[in-house]
Protein backbone atom coordinates (compact mmCIF):
# COMPACT_ATOMS: atom_id res chain seq x y z
CA UNK A 1 0.00 0.00 0.00
CA UNK A 2 1.35 3.21 -1.08
CA UNK A 3 -0.12 6.61 0.60
CA UNK A 4 -1.84 9.22 -2.00
CA UNK A 5 -3.11 12.76 -1.55
CA UNK A 6 -5.99 14.96 -3.17
CA UNK A 7 -4.75 16.68 -6.46
CA UNK A 8 -6.25 19.90 -4.86
CA UNK A 9 -4.13 19.65 -2.23
CA UNK A 10 -1.55 21.40 -4.29
CA UNK A 11 -3.68 24.13 -6.49
CA UNK A 12 -2.08 25.50 -9.37
CA UNK A 13 -3.70 27.51 -12.02
CA UNK A 14 -3.58 24.32 -14.77
CA UNK A 15 -3.74 20.41 -14.08
CA UNK A 16 -0.08 20.28 -15.86
CA UNK A 17 1.15 22.45 -12.93
CA UNK A 18 -0.70 20.62 -10.25
CA UNK A 19 0.73 17.80 -11.42
CA UNK A 20 3.83 18.58 -11.07
CA UNK A 21 3.52 19.90 -7.82
CA UNK A 22 2.11 16.10 -6.42
CA UNK A 23 4.81 14.62 -8.50
CA UNK A 24 7.29 17.25 -6.91
CA UNK A 25 6.07 15.98 -3.53
CA UNK A 26 7.07 12.26 -4.52
CA UNK A 27 3.54 10.93 -3.93
CA UNK A 28 2.65 8.49 -6.95
CA UNK A 29 -1.07 8.25 -6.53
CA UNK A 30 -3.70 10.93 -6.22
CA UNK A 31 -7.44 11.49 -6.00
CA UNK A 32 -8.32 13.24 -9.18
CA UNK A 33 -10.78 16.42 -9.12
CA UNK A 34 -12.60 16.57 -12.37
CA UNK A 35 -12.10 20.57 -12.07
CA UNK A 36 -8.49 20.14 -11.46
CA UNK A 37 -8.60 19.52 -15.62
CA UNK A 38 -10.51 23.15 -15.94
CA UNK A 39 -13.97 21.31 -15.74
CA UNK A 40 -17.05 21.70 -13.08
CA UNK A 41 -16.41 19.49 -9.95
CA UNK A 42 -19.33 17.55 -11.64
CA UNK A 43 -19.61 17.69 -14.98
CA UNK A 44 -22.44 16.94 -17.41
CA UNK A 45 -20.24 15.75 -19.99
CA UNK A 46 -15.91 14.66 -20.20
CA UNK A 47 -14.96 15.59 -23.45
CA UNK A 48 -12.45 12.64 -24.72
CA UNK A 49 -9.87 15.10 -25.27
CA UNK A 50 -9.70 16.12 -21.71
CA UNK A 51 -9.72 12.66 -20.69
CA UNK A 52 -6.72 12.01 -22.90
CA UNK A 53 -4.73 14.85 -21.38
CA UNK A 54 -5.22 13.99 -18.07
CA UNK A 55 -4.27 10.25 -18.71
CA UNK A 56 -1.04 11.33 -20.91
CA UNK A 57 -0.20 14.43 -18.19
CA UNK A 58 -0.13 11.74 -15.23
CA UNK A 59 1.70 8.76 -16.90
CA UNK A 60 4.58 11.50 -17.93
CA UNK A 61 4.90 11.62 -14.57
CA UNK A 62 4.04 8.11 -13.26
CA UNK A 63 1.08 9.15 -11.57
CA UNK A 64 -1.55 6.61 -10.50
CA UNK A 65 -5.06 8.01 -9.93
CA UNK A 66 -6.16 5.57 -7.51
CA UNK A 67 -10.07 7.49 -7.09
CA UNK A 68 -11.86 9.91 -8.76
CA UNK A 69 -14.21 12.58 -6.92
CA UNK A 70 -17.48 11.84 -7.13
CA UNK A 71 -18.52 13.62 -4.37
CA UNK A 72 -21.94 15.23 -4.60
CA UNK A 73 -24.95 16.21 -2.72
CA UNK A 74 -26.71 12.89 -3.03
CA UNK A 75 -30.28 13.78 -0.25
CA UNK A 76 -29.83 17.46 -1.44
CA UNK A 77 -33.42 18.42 -0.61
CA UNK A 78 -34.04 19.72 -4.20
CA UNK A 79 -34.45 17.21 -6.47
CA UNK A 80 -32.75 19.34 -9.33
CA UNK A 81 -30.16 19.70 -7.79
CA UNK A 82 -29.72 15.88 -6.90
CA UNK A 83 -30.36 15.05 -10.58
CA UNK A 84 -27.72 17.50 -11.51
CA UNK A 85 -25.58 15.94 -9.42
CA UNK A 86 -26.24 12.34 -10.40
CA UNK A 87 -25.64 13.53 -14.54
CA UNK A 88 -22.64 14.33 -13.31
CA UNK A 89 -21.83 11.38 -11.88
CA UNK A 90 -22.38 9.27 -14.81
CA UNK A 91 -20.27 11.57 -16.77
CA UNK A 92 -17.38 11.09 -13.68
CA UNK A 93 -18.19 7.19 -14.35
CA UNK A 94 -17.67 7.19 -17.83
CA UNK A 95 -14.10 8.40 -17.82
CA UNK A 96 -12.98 5.85 -15.33
CA UNK A 97 -11.96 3.14 -17.36
CA UNK A 98 -9.63 5.25 -19.75
CA UNK A 99 -8.29 6.88 -16.72
CA UNK A 100 -7.63 3.50 -14.98
CA UNK A 101 -9.02 4.96 -12.42
CA UNK A 102 -10.80 1.61 -10.00
CA UNK A 103 -12.87 3.85 -7.92
CA UNK A 104 -15.21 6.55 -7.60
CA UNK A 105 -15.71 8.38 -4.38
CA UNK A 106 -19.20 9.26 -3.21
CA UNK A 107 -20.62 10.86 -0.24
CA UNK A 108 -24.54 10.78 0.88
CA UNK A 109 -24.21 14.56 1.79
CA UNK A 110 -26.93 16.26 3.91
CA UNK A 111 -30.18 17.90 3.72
CA UNK A 112 -29.03 21.44 4.23
CA UNK A 113 -29.25 23.11 1.81
CA UNK A 114 -25.76 25.27 1.73
CA UNK A 115 -23.45 23.16 2.84
CA UNK A 116 -23.48 19.10 1.83
CA UNK A 117 -20.78 19.24 5.00
CA UNK A 118 -22.79 20.20 7.97
CA UNK A 119 -25.27 18.06 9.42
CA UNK A 120 -29.01 19.10 9.58
CA UNK A 121 -32.04 17.23 11.33
CA UNK A 122 -33.79 16.07 7.92
CA UNK A 123 -30.90 13.72 7.13
CA UNK A 124 -32.73 11.40 9.21
CA UNK A 125 -35.91 12.09 7.72
CA UNK A 126 -37.56 9.05 5.83
CA UNK A 127 -37.37 11.35 2.38
CA UNK A 128 -33.46 11.81 3.38
CA UNK A 129 -33.40 7.71 3.02
CA UNK A 130 -35.80 7.20 -0.10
Amino acid sequence: MEPGIFDRTFPRPTLDATLDAVAAHGVRHIQFHMDTAGLAPMPVSVPDAIVHHVRAACRARNLRIAAVDGTWNMIHPAPAVRDAGLAGLRAIAGTCRELDAPIVTLCTGTRDPESMWRRHADNDSPEAWQ
